[in-house]
């Protein structure tokens, strides 16, 4: 009998594992493992959709509802006052990313790099376009990128 051959993909936004015990895709916070569907917070499973209580999943949906309360709050305020906020959304997607991840952290639960370098570039991007108007995204990048690393050798040095 021919032995399956065990296929992984593992990219900061894309993993993808396949072996015996059948096939596992996540594309950032959707998760698909064999019949059963995560989206955020919530599982799919059957037809029968429910939030799953552990505590990473809790975290995760409590950032889901802080980014949502977010764009309606700017949206509200900008709707109603007729005023713009340039880059406000940017830096309270950023903010959550990164108290996900200190959340995370406090509690044992491994940290996402990924969503810490997309905080990081989130915030210096909405601060820069707050401050100095429209900025190319792709230096920012670059600059966070740079700042991560450094940061991840000192830690690993530590």
């Amino acid at each position: 009998m021919a032995e399956k051959k065990k296929t992984d993909i593992n990219l900061p936004f894309l993993r993808i594992k396949e072996d015996e015990e059948g096939s596992h895709v996540r594309v950032g916070p959707i998760n698909v493992e064999g019949e059963e569907v995560d989206v955020g917070p919530l599982h799919i499973s059957e037809g029968n959709v429910f939030i799953k209580r552990t505590t990473n999943k809790r975290l995760e949906g409590i950032a889901w509802a802080a980014f949502f309360i977010l764009i309606g709050c700017v949206w509200l305020v900008e709707n109603v006052l007729d005023v713009g906020f340039p880059g406000l959304i940017a830096i309270g997607i950023g903010v959550i990313w990164l108290l996900l991840n200190y959340a995370r952290s406090q509690l044992g639960i491994k940290t996402s790099s990924f969503t810490i370098i997309l905080g990081m570039i989130a915030i210096v991007y909405g601060a820069a376009e707050l401050l100095i108007g429209e900025v190319d995204l792709l230096p920012v990048i670059v600059i966070i990128i740079g700042v991560y690393i450094i940061y991840s050798v000192v830690k690993k040095s530590s």
